[in-house]
């Protein structure tokens, strides 16, 4: 397990760097188009920045870690899994924001390209793992509440980096 551990912010970070270097421009790009078809995303990121874009992956990527440090040090890992399972499931959004906006949004490429790896690495898991599926349910449902509850934090983290920014 200690390899696949440690895949996961390798992975992680490589689908975040398509975002963190094309968000901004693309959002630049199609600011009338969000403005006409989705205007909470337009409000969600009106105060976007690269900085706090970045700042909020940071934060994203210290829990992770967190989490995988805790994995390998205690031998458990379905809550390192539940994350892994929640990531996967953000990989599938994207694809769908894309083919709803019907367009290219960064962060598209890599979820195409990283999603059969992260699926493998789910199914590689669950068989080294051997815990019950019903354990493995209630902590991808865990991981999924800890990705949306910090997905708000770093939201939030974002806004007051990008503010900072723009003093």
């Amino acid at each position: 397990m200690n390899e696949y551990v440690w895949l996961f912010p390798v992975i992680f970070m490589f689908h975040e760097m398509e975002e963190i270097c094309g968000f901004g421009i693309w959002l630049n790009k199609n600011m009338s188009m969000l403005k006409k078809r989705f205007p909470l995303i337009v409000k969600e990121y009106s105060d976007y920045s690269n900085e706090g874009f970045a700042a909020a992956v940071f934060e994203e990527l210290i829990l992770l870690l967190i989490i995988c440090i805790i994995s390998r040090c205690t031998d458990f890992y379905c809550l390192w899994l539940g994350g892994l399972i929640a990531f996967t499931f953000h990989l599938v959004v994207h694809i769908i924001q894309s083919v709803v906006i019907r367009k290219y949004i960064p962060a598209f490429v890599t979820s195409i390209l990283v999603l059969p790896l992260s699926l493998l690495l789910i199914i590689n898991s669950i068989k080294i793992i051997g815990s019950p599926t019903n354990v493995i349910i209630a902590f991808s449902i865990v991981g999924i509440v800890i990705v949306f509850v910090n997905l708000k934090i770093a939201h939030m983290l974002m806004n007051k980096v990008s503010g900072f920014f723009r003093k």
